[in-house]
């Protein structure tokens, strides 16, 4: 299609598919410094819980009138897609890892790309020529963050185990949230809806197993509700591999946040690092190759 044959809302309806994806990346780029100042901040397992299901009825108040095109299947197809994609970031609350090393499971988030390609490719869901071109950006930002965090610290099966579960949760959910099925409005809803049922069973069973009441806080629900509902909307915008680049954007927003803050010693290895997190960024978020031929 020519450029001339596009309508003239065609690239201004493009452009407003990222402010999700903006604020997600700014949202989660500020919690830290807002959980610095009020601790009631910090996520948890009820928080996260709480959050996702405000988030489904929010989406589902935005639902706009009409017939809805969602069969059974393909419901539950998004809501395990979704629970998928956003509960494998919290795998650590799922689990109850005590003292998971936060840059080890920053570094084990970088690799959602490589799971989103190779999954997409067997998903039918993406361009398989341009797989390889995908995966790299997860290792070059892995090795980044390897430059500028300390290595992680393996200790205890239950937290390695949820340092693999966590990338390729994620990635899987996302890829097969992106599927090219017919289109539906309900999709946003039944992501978040299968999220809340997954962290309420966590949480009912977290209770039934003898655990003491989490800390609940509505700072904190507020806050993971909003994350919940720009990452959705930002993956049904986006699609899987640029709304991966929130895992390559997000330490990298932090990691520059910090530099006024905490005064680390700016060395070669921190220009490194932070110039392969750039390097990653941009190649995530670039067009995929049929977007691109359309724009040509």
């Amino acid at each position: 299609m020519n450029r001339a044959d596009r309508t003239p809302d065609a690239r201004p309806a493009r452009g407003r598919r990222w402010w999700p994806l903006v604020l997600l990346v700014l949202a989660g780029g500020s919690r830290w410094m807002l959980a610095g100042v009020h601790p009631e901040a910090e996520s948890t397992l009820a928080s996260q819980t709480a959050g996702c299901l405000w988030a489904a009825l929010v989406s589902l108040m935005l639902l706009r009138r009409g017939p809805a095109q969602a069969s059974l299947r393909r419901s539950w197809r998004g809501m395990v897609a979704g629970a998928l994609a956003l509960c494998g970031p919290q795998i650590g609350l799922l689990l109850h890892t005590r003292d998971l090393d936060p840059g080890g499971l920053t570094m084990a988030l970088a690799l959602t790309p490589v799971v989103i390609a190779v999954a997409a490719a067997a998903l039918g869901t993406g361009v398989t020529d341009d797989a390889p071109g995908r995966i790299w950006p997860g290792i070059a930002a892995v090795g980044g963050l390897l430059l500028v965090l300390a290595e992680p610290s393996l200790s205890g099966v239950r937290n390695d185990l949820a340092l693999v579960l966590a990338p390729l949760l994620t990635g899987f959910g996302a890829a097969l949230l992106s599927e090219r099925v017919a289109p539906s409005r309900w999709r946003a809803t039944t992501a978040l809806t299968g999220a809340t049922a997954v962290l309420a069973m966590a949480l009912l069973g977290s209770r039934l197993a003898g655990a003491s009441v989490p800390h609940f806080s509505l700072l904190a629900t507020a806050c993971d509700g909003v994350i919940a509902l720009l990452s959705i909307y930002a993956l049904l915008g986006l699609g899987a591999t640029r709304w991966s680049a929130q895992f390559t954007l997000l330490p990298l927003l932090v990691l520059l946040e910090g530099i006024p803050l905490v005064r680390p010693a700016i060395n070669s290895r921190w220009v490194v690092g932070l110039g392969l997190l750039v390097l990653a960024s941009v190649s995530l978020l670039a067009p995929p190759a049929e977007e691109a031929a359309a724009d040509a």
